[in-house]
């Protein structure tokens, strides 16, 4: 995999013959760096504004990120764009307009489910709940290391009896118990890909494992971009959200 910087002239021919641009990434981890605490991240204040430049010249934005949908929105606050949240479960259009794919009762249900990790958990310091709505997420960034197999086993053990109601979703030590279903980043990719206009180049940015069903979405169309260590599920890498903003300016700047 080559660092995307290293093809720029490629990559800018593709963006001069696109017919429109559409720009998709993740948030923690790619857009904001991680956060010992997930209420702790913060949009850096150039990115921020680099996507409104982006905005401003008529590339289509989107961010689509395992964050609940509110909260993804709140700490973005950019207008007129895509949010996706809890990794497709949840999708705000740039109209306003909001849809959500699941029901009150697996809230209930994930709520039942968090007393459960608690009670399982309690003597292991430093785990965070994380109750999302139909996403359950258990971090464990903050465990001493030599325990952190213990939080993913305690948490396997747990969810094991309720795997007609759940599945597992893993990312950077994050353990994630989500409403069984067919959503994920891919699913909300493909529906803000029939809304746009033949021959978009579409990239996608991410960092971790629940980006790939993402990158399998633009495939062909697009162009992936992982960043951090690659691990081979897209078309091109980049190793930290400083280069993913250094990216983001050279896009800006060609599409102008």
């Amino acid at each position: 995999m080559r660092d995307l910087r290293e093809s720029w002239g490629e990559i800018a021919s593709r963006i001069a013959r696109a017919r429109a641009l559409c720009v998709l990434s993740d948030f923690d981890g790619t857009l904001a760096p991680i956060a010992d605490r997930p209420e702790l991240a913060e949009l850096p204040a150039d990115v921020r504004a680099v996507l409104g430049r982006l905005a401003a010249v008529k590339t289509v934005l989107g961010i689509v990120s395992g964050r609940s949908l509110d909260d993804l929105a709140r700490r973005v606050g950019i207008a007129g764009i895509w949010y996706v949240g809890n990794h497709g479960y949840e999708i705000r259009f740039p109209s306003g307009e909001d849809r959500r794919f699941y029901e009150s009762d697996d809230v209930h249900f994930l709520d039942a489910l968090r007393g459960e990790f608690a009670e399982a958990m309690a003597g292991i310091p430093g785990v965070i709940f994380e109750h999302k709505g139909p996403v359950l997420a258990v971090h464990y960034r903050l465990v001493e290391e030599r325990r952190r197999d213990e939080v993913v086993r305690t948490f396997q053990s747990v969810i094991q009896p309720h795997f007609r109601r759940v599945m597992i979703g893993h990312g950077k030590l994050v353990a994630e118990a989500r409403v069984r279903g067919s959503c994920n980043k891919g699913t909300a990719v493909r529906i803000i890909r029939s809304e746009l206009p033949a021959r978009t180049l579409i990239f996608y940015f991410g960092d971790d494992a629940t980006d790939r069903d993402a990158f399998r979405a633009v495939a062909g169309v697009g162009i992936g971009v992982e960043v951090g260590p690659p691990a081979g599920y897209a078309d091109y890498t980049l190793p930290d959200p400083p280069a993913v903003l250094e990216v983001l300016e050279r896009i800006a700047r060609d599409r102008r």
